[in-house]
C-alpha cells in the first residue's frame, strides 16, 4: 500500500512537469513541494526498508543461521504495527488540503491593495503600515510571514491566515533549517507530524534491528556465530546494514528531538542569532542520510550475490573479495556525508577531504561489478527473469555510479548542485537499481515463499516496460539538470519542455510496469498455479544464448 501511495505521488509530480505551465497543481507551488517531500519519506522510509527488513529478513535471517524464528517475536510484532500507525500520518499530510487555501490565492493575487483585503477577506482591528512592499514581484515568497509580523490581528483571523501554511510540509525530504526550525516560516502542525512519523519509523527500524542481530547471536547454529563467509551473501549483507543502522538512528533522532526543541521549546540549536548553529543541523542529518544510501544499496548486493551463481552456472569470482568490497562500502558511507554540503560554506581543504573520499568508494563499488561481469561472462547461463532482473540492476547501478563520480567533484558538484542531474542520480540508485533486485528476489524465491508458481508472461511484460521505464524517466533528467534546472522548480522554461516529456512518457511505462507486477500477484494468488506458466522455450533460449556466449569466451 505505501508503495502505491509513493508511486502515486511520484505520478503527481510527472504529470505537473509534463509540460511547463504548470497544468496539474494551477500554479499551488506550495501544494506542489508538499507532494514531493511526502513522496521521498514516503519511498525512503516505508517502502524501501520495510521490504528489506521487514520481509526478506524476517523470512531468511532466521532460516540462514538455523533458528526456527527471530529472538523475540512479540518485540517484532510491535515494530511491525509502528510502521502503518506512522504512515498513515505522513499518508494525511499528502491529501490534506485546506479550506482557506483558495482564499489565500485571492489575497496573494490582489496584494498589495490592503483596503479590498481588510474589507474582504479577514477583519483586521489596526493594519501597520506595509510601504515596504512597494515591489510586489520582489516579496511574493514572503507574504504570510509579513502578514503574521506585521498586522495586528484577533485570535481567529491569525489561527485562519496560518491555516494557509501550517496544513503543508515544504521542507523537502531533508528538513533544511532554518526554514524547518521557525515556526514564522513553516507554520505549525503538519510539518510536526511528519516529524512524528520519521521519529516512529526509526523507534521501529531500531527494535527490528535488535531482535535480528540478537538472533544471530544467540540462535545460530553451533560453529557459526564467528565465521562471517559461511553464511549467505544476503544475510552478510543484512547484518552489515543492521550494525550500520544502530549507529545512524540515534543520530536521526537526536536531529529531530532537537528540531522540535527549536520550535516549540525556544530552544536555539539552530538559531544562529542566539548562538545556535544553522548548518549543524545539515551535518546531523546528512551523518545519517549518507550510510542511508548504503542501508538502502547494500543487500541490493546481497541479493545479486546469491542470484548470480545460481543462474550463471558457477561459483561467483572471489567471493572473499565481493564480501570485503562490500564491508569497505558500508563503513566509508560514514566518512562521506559531507559531499551534500559543498556550497554551505565548508572550508576548502574539507571538501577536498570529502571529496577525495567519495572517488575512493568507487574502488570496492568497480571491485563487484567487474566480479559478476566476470561471474556472468563466464558461466553457463539460465537467462530466466530474475537473472535479467539482476542483469538489469548492474547496469542501472552502472548507470547510477558513474553519474555519481560527477558529483563527487567540487567544482562539478558546485555547477549541478540541486539540480535535477542529482534527481536522475540518486532514482537510479534507489528506484531503478534497489528495486530491480527485489523483483528478483521476489520472482527467484516465489515459490518458496507463497507456495505456487507465476505466470511468466505477465512478468516478462513487466520486465520490458520497467527498463524501458525507467531509463526512460531519468535519462532525459540528466540532459535537464546539466542544461542548469533547479531542482523543486514546478514551472520552467520551454526550452525544457521535450525532455521534460519524455520523462513523463518513460514514467508512464513504468506504471505499466507495476500494474503487470501486482496482476502477477492477484493472477498467481488466485488461480493457483502448479508450475510455471511460459511465454517461450526456454530451453532452446538457453542453449542459444550459452552458444554465442562461448563463441565470445573462446573466440571461436
Amino acid at each position: 500500500m505505501s508503495g502505491l501511495v509513493g508511486t502515486f505521488l511520484a505520478t503527481m509530480i510527472r504529470l505537473e512537469l509534463a509540460t511547463p505551465g504548470s497544468h496539474f497543481f494551477k500554479g499551488d507551488s506550495i501544494r506542489y513541494l508538499q507532494v514531493i517531500t511526502i513522496h521521498a519519506l514516503i519511498m525512503i522510509f516505508f517502502v524501501v526498508i520495510p521490504i528489506f527488513f521487514g520481509f526478506f529478513a524476517n523470512f531468511f535471517i532466521p532460516y540462514h543461521v538455523g533458528s526456527k524464528d527471530v529472538a523475540f517475536p512479540r518485540i517484532n510484532s510491535y515494530g511491525f504495527w509502528i510502521i502503518p500507525a506512522s504512515f498513515l500520518l505522513l499518508f494525511k499530510l499528502a491529501i490534506l488540503r485546506p479550506q482557506l487555501y483558495k482564499k489565500y490565492d485571492i489575497i496573494s493575487s490582489k496584494f498589495p491593495n490592503t483596503d479590498n483585503i481588510k474589507n474582504t477577506y479577514y477583519e483586521s482591528t489596526n493594519i501597520l503600515n506595509l510601504n515596504i512592499f512597494n515591489n510586489y514581484n520582489q516579496y511574493n515568497t514572503n507574504i504570510e510571514f509579513y502578514n503574521n509580523k506585521n498586522y495586528w490581528l484577533n485570535p481567529k483571523t491569525i489561527s485562519n491566515i496560518k491555516c494557509t501554511q501550517s496544513n503543508y510540509t515544504m521542507t523537502g525530504w531533508t528538513y533544511i533549517t532554518p526554514f524547518s526550525s521557525k515556526t514564522d516560516y513553516s507554520g505549525l502542525g503538519s510539518l510536526d507530524v511528519s516529524i512524528l512519523a520519521i521519529i516512529m519509523i526509526g523507534v521501529s527500524s531500531t527494535l527490528s534491528v535488535t531482535n535480528l542481530l540478537i538472533t544471530r547471536r544467540i540462535l545460530s547454529i553451533p560453529g557459526l556465530k564467528n565465521r562471517k563467509s559461511i553464511l549467505p551473501f544476503l544475510s552478510i549483507s543484512l547484518f552489515l546494514v543492521m550494525r550500520m543502522l544502530t549507529l545512524i538512528t540515534p543520530v536521526l533522532a537526536a536531529a529531530m528531538i532537537m528540531l522540535m526543541s527549536d520550535r516549540h521549546l525556544q530552544s536555539s540549536f539552530f538559531d544562529y542569532a542566539y548562538g545556535g548553529d544553522v548548518i549543524l543541523f545539515n551535518h546531523l542529518f546528512w551523518f545519517f542520510g549518507h550510510p542511508e544510501v548504503y542501508v538502502i544499496i547494500i543487500p541490493a548486493f546481497g541479493i545479486t550475490n546469491m542470484l548470480l551463481p545460481y543462474y550463471s552456472g558457477k561459483l561467483l569470482i572471489s567471493k572473499n573479495h565481493l564480501i570485503w568490497a562490500t564491508y569497505v562500502m558500508g563503513y566509508m558511507g560514514f566518512l562521506v556525508w559531507g559531499h551534500h554540503m559543498y556550497l554551505v560554506g565548508l572550508d576548502h581543504r574539507a571538501r577536498s577531504l570529502f571529496s577525495t573520499i567519495t572517488i575512493m568508494i568507487s574502488l570496492p563499488a568497480v571491485i563487484k561489478v567487474v566480479n559478476w561481469l566476470l561471474t556472468i561472462v563466464n558461466g553457463y547461463l539460465l537467462p530466466t527473469i530474475p537473472f535479467w532482473f539482476v542483469f538489469s540492476f548492474i547496469l542501472f547501478f552502472l548507470s547510477g555510479g558513474l553519474t555519481g563520480l560527477w558529483l563527487s567533484h567540487v567544482s562539478l558538484n558546485i555547477y549541478i548542485h540541486d539540480t535535477f542531474y542529482v534527481v536522475a542520480h540518486f532514482h537510479f540508485m534507489f528506484s531503478a537499481s534497489t528495486f530491480s533486485t527485489i523483483f528478483a528476489g521476489i520472482f527467484h524465491y516465489y515459490h518458496v515463499i507463497f507456495n505456487f508458481f507465476y505466470n511468466k508472461r505477465f512478468v516478462y511484460i513487466m520486465l520490458i516496460c520497467w527498463n524501458i521505464g525507467q531509463w526512460g524517466t531519468f535519462i532525459p533528467l540528466y540532459w535537464v539538470g546539466y542544461n542548469g534546472l533547479p531542482r523543486r522548480y514546478h514551472d520552467y522554461n520551454e526550452m525544457y519542455a521535450t525532455w521534460h516529456s519524455m520523462s513523463t512518457h518513460g514514467h508512464m511505462f513504468t506504471l505499466i510496469s507495476i500494474s503487470f507486477f501486482i496482476l502477477t500477484l492477484v493472477e498467481s494468488n488466485l488461480l493457483k498455479f502448479s508450475k510455471p506458466i511460459i511465454l517461450i522455450s526456454n530451453l532452446r533460449l538457453n542453449k542459444r544464448i550459452n552458444y554465442y556466449s562461448l563463441k565470445l569466451r573462446y573466440n571461436k
